[in-house]
């Protein structure tokens, strides 16, 4: 029996990163692995609230870091967790370095290690290289080895609790008036990270949408901030939504419009790795370019195959509930522990 100790397994970002393992940690017994609060453990998670802190400098954030993994690392090896919303490894790959842990857990990751070398904003491939803050990291495939997908995202998550056990799929709308939903969130309070404004970057890439649709595009859309009630009522009516970035690659919104049967537009997710990923170009979601320059284009196109959007809605789904149990996450872990140990995995 493996037994991990979870460190303020509910505090912050930490909810994020634990909440699979805190609902399943019955089932996760059944899989060889045990939740304990005793000193007695194998291995000490220790998540995003505790390994950095954007609200202060980058070096000071990893001083943070490093102090809470000498605190809680005592008796066992330290995985550290980062579920923050993107792929960038920014303030923890630091801390992962210096702190010489086992490992770092990321929702998700880009695919090439290689793709981390360029300097972009925070280090957020998605957020251009003009900002104060341009980070890349030049990772050894030893370190590479070290870095891991967590097998859980957001997919995993919805305001009424553990998705795949709530998770219902509304009749797709046979009726929709709306050619495209463009309703979402552009604005951003004013905000940083590690000292260098941020809220620009997610909002310049929100705001390019809306810019590129125009008034006139020449199908029907609604953008703009909507109440959520309203936003689920206008989204059953189009038959296509667009899920931009945030400041993330991931985000709720792609799991609610499959479930209220649309089909996808999201900037393209080639590079991006996530666990489960149900991010399949032109199977689950229609992919257009990082800067929008496609986007009507691309929507032009998808309303003249009406059949080809069809698919895409009933697929979304049908990958959605393959890839997404409380039997694939507990099975992720315990491969991943069967492998670590040297025994053979399922």
């Amino acid at each position: 029996m493996i037994k991990i100790k979870i460190f303020n397994p509910v505090e912050g970002k930490n909810r994020i990163a634990f909440t699979g393992f805190l609902v399943l940690q019955n089932m996760l017994r059944d899989y060889s692995i045990e939740l304990t609060e005793s000193d007695d453990f194998d291995y000490a998670f220790i998540g995003a609230h505790d390994i950095l802190d954007k609200k202060i400098s980058l070096e000071a954030s990893v001083e943070y870091g490093m102090k809470n993994i000498e605190k809680y690392g005592k008796g066992g090896d330290c995985f550290l967790f980062d579920s923050s919303d993107s792929t960038s490894l920014m303030a923890a790959y630091e801390v992962l370095i210096e702190s010489n842990s086992k490992f770092l857990f990321k929702n998700q990751l880009l695919k090439n290690r290689e793709d981390y070398k360029e300097k972009t904003a925070f280090n957020k491939w998605f957020f251009g290289k003009e900002s104060d803050l341009n980070l890349g990291y030049d990772i050894s495939e030893e370190d590479w080895g070290r870095i891991k997908l967590s097998g859980w995202n957001l997919g995993y998550m919805a305001p009424q609790g553990f998705r795949p056990e709530v998770q219902t799929w509304h009749p797709v709308n046979q009726n929709k008036t709306i050619d495209l939903s463009a309703i979402y969130s552009a604005h951003h309070r004013p905000d940083s990270n590690h000292g260098a404004e941020n809220a620009s970057y997610y909002m310049k890439h929100r705001y390019g949408a809306w810019d590129v649709i125009g008034e006139d595009p020449g199908y029907s859309f609604q953008k703009d901030k909507l109440p959520y009630q309203e936003y689920i009522q206008s989204l059953y009516q189009s038959k296509m939504a667009l899920s931009p970035f945030g400041q993330g690659e991931v985000c709720y919104r792609d799991f609610e419009i499959f479930e209220f049967g649309v089909a996808m537009i999201k900037p393209t997710m080639d590079i991006v790795n996530t666990e489960p990923n149900p991010y399949i170009a032109n199977e689950t979601y229609i992919p257009v370019d990082v800067d929008w320059k496609n986007l009507n284009e691309v929507v032009k196109k998808m309303l003249d195959n009406p059949k080809k959007m069809s698919y895409i809605i009933d697929n979304s789904r049908k990958v959605y509930d393959e890839l997404y149990s409380a039997h694939n996450f507990c099975m992720y872990w315990y491969n991943f522990f069967a492998n670590l140990s040297g025994v053979d995995s399922e």
